[in-house]
C-alpha cells in the first residue's frame, strides 16, 4: 500500500471497523460529491418527463431537477460488480464463483459488493442490509434551465419508409448540469471506504439508456469521518444556491438586459457595456438575486465546488457534528494511487478475508 492510503486508513480508524459486524454502531463516513454531466442524460421514471421536485430555497419556492438515489446506487453497483469480475479470480471467492449479478434474487452474497451494498433474500435464505446510504440529488438551477426535450424516432435501414407513431419527445438534462450529493457509509471497514471511492471515481454513466447518454464526472470534494451522520444533499444544494446569490459578480459576468427586461446578445452587451442597467446589484433584493442564479444558462464548477465544501462544514457545525476531514486534494492523492489495479485488487482480497463470519446466518 502507498503512504497516502496507509495514512488515510489510520486517520479514519476510530470511525471504521476492523471487520464488518452484524449489529449496527454509530460509525459514519460521509462523502461529499459533485456530479457534473458531461453529456445530455435522461433521469426519468416514465421514460419521458424529467424527474423533478418542488423545494424551498430561502423564501423562494422552485421546481428543480432530481436524480433519485436509486438511480445512483444502481449505476454504482453495476460498476462495482463488473470491477470485481475483472480483478478477482474465481479461486479467491471459491471455485464455484463465476462473478456476481444484478439479478435481484441471484446475487452471490459472498463478494465485497454484496456485503457492502446489500442483497435481497436468495437461495442462501438470508438478506443483507445495505450499509451505503444515498440521498436524492437536486439541481442548483431551475428545471426549465437544465432540461430540454428532443424529438426521437425509431430508425430504420430502408431507403423508403412509411409513417410511424414511434416518434417521442423525452426530456434530457443538459450537459453541464450539476448535482451536489452526499453519500454515507455506515459501519464499514477502511477497505470498503477505498472500494467505494474507487467505484465513484471510475463510474461515468448514469441514467436511462446510459450506454448512449449520461456521461458524468464525479468530483469527490471531501471525506468526513464521524460518529454522526452528515448533512443531506438537499441542505447542501440549498446552501450552494444561496451562496451563489450572495457572491458579488464582476461587471463582465453580470447578465445584461434591454429596456424590455429580456437578455441581450453578445453584440448588444459589448456596445452597451457602460450603459445603465435596469437593476443595480446593490438594489436587488436577495430573492431576485437568487432567481437570477437559478435561471442562469451555466454555473462555475469551481465556485460550486468551493461553496459546497463551505456549506457542508457550516451545516456540520450547526448540527454539532465533529469530524475528521480529508479534503479534495488529499482525496485526489488517494484516487491517483487507486488507478493501479493491483492495489485495488489487493484491497478487495483483504476485504474478502474479513467477510467470513459476517455472511453467516446465526443458527445456520
Amino acid at each position: 500500500m502507498t503512504d497516502a492510503i496507509v495514512n488515510f486508513k489510520k486517520s479514519i480508524k476510530d470511525y471504521t471497523l476492523s471487520t464488518p459486524e452484524k449489529k449496527p454502531k454509530e460509525n459514519y463516513i460521509n462523502i461529499l460529491i459533485l456530479r457534473e454531466l458531461k453529456s445530455a442524460a435522461r433521469f426519468t421514471t416514465d421514460g419521458l418527463e424529467a424527474n423533478s421536485a418542488v423545494i424551498c430555497i430561502g423564501s423562494l419556492e422552485a421546481t428543480v431537477g432530481k436524480l433519485f438515489g436509486r438511480k445512483q446506487v444502481a449505476s454504482d453497483r453495476r460498476k462495482a460488480k463488473s470491477l470485481q469480475r475483472t480483478l478477482l479470480a474465481a479461486n479467491e471467492m471459491g471455485n464455484d464463483w463465476k462473478g456476481c449479478t444484478m439479478s435481484v434474487n441471484e446475487m452471490c452474497q459472498k463478494c465485497p459488493e454484496c456485503a457492502l451494498f446489500g442483497s435481497a433474500a436468495s437461495k442462501e435464505k438470508m438478506s443483507i442490509t445495505s450499509r451505503v446510504m444515498y440521498d436524492e440529488a437536486y439541481t442548483i438551477r431551475n428545471l426549465n434551465a437544465v432540461v430540454e426535450d428532443y424529438f426521437q424516432n425509431a430508425p430504420g435501414d430502408d431507403y423508403l419508409k412509411g409513417t410511424s407513431t414511434a416518434i417521442r419527445e423525452p426530456d434530457f438534462f443538459k450537459e453541464g448540469t450539476l448535482f451536489p450529493c452526499v453519500v454515507t457509509l455506515r459501519d464499514v471497514t477502511p477497505e470498503e471506504v477505498l472500494f467505494f471511492l474507487n467505484i465513484t471515481d471510475r463510474n461515468s454513466r448514469y441514467g436511462a439508456t446510459s450506454t448512449r447518454f449520461g456521461k458524468m464526472e464525479n468530483h469527490i470534494l471531501g471525506v468526513y469521518a464521524s460518529h454522526r451522520e452528515g448533512p443531506s444533499s438537499l441542505e447542501v444544494t440549498r446552501g450552494i444556491a444561496l451562496k451563489l446569490a450572495e457572491k458579488k459578480e464582476s461587471p463582465e459576468d453580470e447578465p445584461y438586459e434591454n429596456e424590455n427586461n429580456t437578455p441581450v446578445n453578445d453584440k448588444e452587451k459589448l456596445e452597451g457595456i457602460n450603459s445603465k442597467k435596469p437593476e443595480n446589484e446593490k438594489t436587488m433584493c436577495p430573492e431576485d438575486k437568487l432567481k437570477r442564479v437559478m435561471n442562469r444558462d451555466t454555473l462555475s464548477v469551481e465556485d460550486v465546488k468551493t461553496f459546497a465544501v463551505e456549506v457542508y462544514k457550516s451545516l456540520s457545525n450547526k448540527h454539532r457534528i465533529e469530524y475528521v476531514e480529508f479534503d479534495e486534494t488529499q482525496t485526489t492523492e488517494i484516487l491517483n494511487d487507486l488507478k493501479d489495479d493491483k492495489i485495488v485488487r489487493s484491497i478487495l482480497v483483504d476485504q474478502i478475508g474479513k467477510l467470513g463470519d459476517f455472511l453467516k446466518v446465526q443458527g445456520a
